[in-house]
């Protein structure tokens, strides 16, 4: 059944037929629906108007995007940043380029279709074993010039990934390493997930791209690539990049002076996931540490949380055909009444 809304959903939900608690979305820091995020879009709004129509290699640059891209490129510890309208279009520039520089792509299991080429092959094994043989395949390609595309963490099935695999590629390849990391950027920190302090040269012969839209935790509509510096100038040229319209720039604008809401926001919603599981005695969710999703195929719970005035997400992802999955998000919105309300239906459906 659908549900259409007039407002935007906060840590409730309002639609024609009722008002529930909202337990859904990608929206984990709250962002978009903070009135400071709001008051400095406003602001950025007056500066820069509500578009751009214009390519970003045209004579005339805007310094919003220039310095919203150091700041990026700053805050997650890459050498340097490139805004995209979205983060399909981002990982899609990135496919162009190791395409067109002849790179054979490998894929692993539950790979973003953002990172899809036309009738890629995503592995049907579990991540675990697909890591444990990764490195051998690379060794054993004809291929000279390899890209090994990931995700940073399972979605929408909640799903840790190990990344010690890279440490085991071979050394006689040019290697890339292309990553979405929509679900986790400004939640996780690329080090912890990836257990190496270098990220971006974890070995002298491959290079790490990372692409994520900025629509989830961090409330922006637009997406990102970090890499290195000359990888992402190369990444100019291509006509999809010159021929695309940039994110809005007030967007940017509103990032830049919204710099702290982030951390606080972050450490809100640590608390919120501290807490819920703290009352959470169910068992039949797949979850993570310190990571605000919780998935389960349990029939029917879906349909009982919304009995009780609690709306999540249950829905076959990424296509039609795949088996439906119930996802719970905890955000920086919620209230510990929310929380504990939310932890004691799930613990009496398990019963």
């Amino acid at each position: 059944m659908l549900y259409h809304t007039t407002t935007l959903p906060h840590n409730y939900l309002q639609t024609a037929q009722q008002r529930y608690r909202w337990f859904s979305g990608t929206a984990y820091l709250g962002i978009a629906q903070h009135p400071v995020f709001q008051q400095a879009f406003v602001e950025a709004i007056a500066q820069w108007g509500t578009s751009w129509g214009s390519s970003r290699n045209n004579t005339i640059r805007l310094t919003v995007y220039e310095e919203a891209e150091a700041r990026l490129a700053d805050d997650f510890h890459a050498p340097a940043c490139l805004t995209m309208p979205s983060g399909m279009a981002a990982g899609q520039l990135c496919l162009q380029y190791v395409q067109q520089q002849g790179f054979t792509c490998l894929y692993a299991p539950k790979t973003h279709p953002a990172l899809w080429e036309y009738n890629a092959m995503i592995p049907t094994q579990s991540y675990a074993e697909w890591s444990n043989t990764i490195a051998q395949q690379v060794q054993q390609h004809p291929a000279e010039r390899i890209c090994i595309c990931s995700d940073t963490i399972g979605s929408p099935y909640v799903e840790a990934f190990r990344f010690d695999w890279i440490q085991a590629l071979p050394n006689n390849k040019e290697i890339i390493i292309l990553l979405d990391a929509s679900h986790s950027l400004g939640i996780q920190n690329f080090s912890d997930l990836l257990g190496c302090s270098t990220i971006f040269e974890p070995n002298p012969n491959v290079k790490l791209v990372v692409t994520s839209s900025l629509n989830k935790a961090m409330g922006m509509p637009g997406g990102l690539i970090l890499g290195d510096s000359a990888l992402l100038a190369a990444l100019r040229l291509l006509p999809s990049f010159a021929g695309s319209s940039p994110m809005m720039p007030a967007l940017l604008q509103a990032y830049i002076y919204a710099q702290g809401l982030y951390p606080i926001q972050k450490d809100i919603l640590l608390k919120n996931i501290t807490l819920f599981n703290q009352n959470l005695q169910a068992h039949y969710f797949a979850s993570l540490p310190a990571y605000p999703a919780y998935c389960t195929q349990q029939e029917g719970l879906h349909e009982y949380l919304k009995q009780h005035g609690i709306m999540t997400s249950c829905f076959p992802y990424p296509s039609i055909y795949d088996k439906p999955v119930s996802r719970i998000v905890i955000s920086a919105m919620h209230q510990q009444e929310d929380l504990t309300f939310l932890a004691e239906k799930c613990n009496a459906f398990s019963f």
